[in-house]
């Protein structure tokens, strides 16, 4: 009926139609709703994620490559830049069950029913603390903004062209200095030229709650009860700048190999992506390690649908449960183990030149030291009867010589 909220089966709809590459019109017309419903509430929740770059450069990305002499060395945007496009993705919004996404290098979008139906319901009580946006309306006003301004035009040609956006060039221009938009690349250096203003009063940042219904440690004991035949895998972070980097642990409860990532960013969408690499890497094997996880409730891990569901297939792939606060007693495998960690790279050592060759080699170390509760074995010994040496070898962990075994600071050249 028009005129009415979208239910939570309407979007489900909605995902279903998208998947079967219906038009929105179509999809608006069977739900007896506006097509401009139907578009918005795709714009608004759809989720991206961003293309692999993978040593790819910028040119690798432009519609316009090969086309010009200068392709031939061409690393950034050049004046005949332009973006890919892809085809299917402009007629319907989003990649929802496209055969083509593991293939694709270029930026994804989805659409995921109940994740959108949280955000409407969050929206609909959204205190709007600070800043009148939500965060919906955030993502919107980003995508609309952000390529404008790469082209160089300024915040009042934005303004002019785009009165949908409902604010005015003072209000945006508080927006981009505060920082509002900093996690979409837009900031202070965007702006063509820097307007003289007044210094604004900070902000007070927003802040989603985070809801772990049906993943608290309650939820895991109950889950492995009554699946006691599915390993555990305990996660955590390390870092010894607050401004990183940060190394993502894992330790496989049953064969205690430890395996760490590093990241730039201690967010929740980079260290998800860590799972979005082994399940490409491991391939079948992903389920046989990482079906079950159990972490803490830091902010990089809070965002639970990024960690079970791949955005590409939209399947489950991961159960994912998180310690009561302040206890991480619950997960100790991983807490202990982190003090092979700390004999290497002790608190306040500089890691800014820390590579992932370099942790790769660290707990390589840590995985061949033998541990006296398994009876003299190492974890790669243990990990190896289980699993097989070809699947340590897919984690990067190679077996080290006992008498090479090195777990001191001066194993690791790049830290200080």
């Amino acid at each position: 009926m028009k005129g009415t909220h979208l239910s939570l089966d309407d979007r489900k709809f909605i995902q279903r139609g998208l998947e079967e590459e219906r038009s929105k019109a179509q999809i608006a017309k069977d739900l007896g709703k506006s097509p401009s419903t139907i578009s918005k509430e795709v714009k608004l929740h759809r989720k991206l994620k961003p293309r692999r770059i993978y040593g790819r450069g910028t040119g690798y990305f432009c519609a316009n490559r090969g086309q010009y002499e200068s392709c031939r060395s061409c690393k950034t945007a050049c004046e005949h830049f332009e973006d890919r496009i892809c085809k299917r993705r402009e007629r319907i919004g989003v990649c929802n069950k496209c055969p083509k996404t593991g293939k694709c290098y270029l930026d994804k979008y989805f659409y995921q029913a109940t994740t959108a139906h949280e955000e409407y319901l969050y929206t609909l009580s959204d205190s709007r603390e600070g800043v009148n946006l939500t965060t919906p309306q955030m993502i919107v006003m980003a995508e609309t903004i952000g390529p404008l301004l790469k082209r160089g035009q300024s915040v009042y040609q934005i303004i002019e062209n785009h009165p949908e956006l409902g604010i005015c060039v003072k209000t945006l221009y508080t927006y981009i200095e505060a920082g509002i938009f900093k996690d979409y690349g837009i900031d202070n250096f965007s702006l063509r030229r820097q307007v003289s203003m007044r210094k604004q009063k900070s902000l007070k940042p927003r802040r989603q709650p985070v809801c772990y219904d049906g993943h608290k440690y309650a939820d895991f004991l109950e889950f492995r009860d009554l699946h006691p035949d599915i390993p555990v895998t305990e996660m955590d972070t390390l870092y010894n700048q607050s401004e990183g980097p940060y190394i993502q642990t894992f330790i496989f409860e049953n064969a205690p190999v430890m395996i760490g990532f590093l990241h730039e960013e201690k967010t929740s969408a980079s260290m998800a992506g860590t799972l979005d690499l082994l399940q490409e890497r491991l391939g079948d094997d992903y389920s046989r390690l990482f079906s079950l996880i159990l972490t803490d409730r830091g902010s990089e891990f809070e965002k639970v649908d990024l960690f079970e569901i791949n955005y590409e297939t939209g399947e489950i792939r991961t159960n994912i449960f998180y310690c009561d606060p302040q206890q991480p007693a619950q997960k100790p495998h991983v807490e202990n183990n982190h003090n092979y960690v700390r004999d290497i790279s002790p608190n306040g050592k500089n890691l800014k030149k820390l590579t992932q060759e370099d942790l790769d080699l660290m707990f390589s170390h840590i995985n061949s030291t033998p541990r006296g509760s398994l009876n003299g074995r190492t974890p790669y010994e243990v990990f190896a009867f289980f699993y097989g040496e070809e699947l340590l070898s897919k984690l990067n962990v190679t077996k080290i010589s006992k008498d090479a075994v090195t777990l001191m600071p001066f194993l690791l050249k790049n830290i200080k």
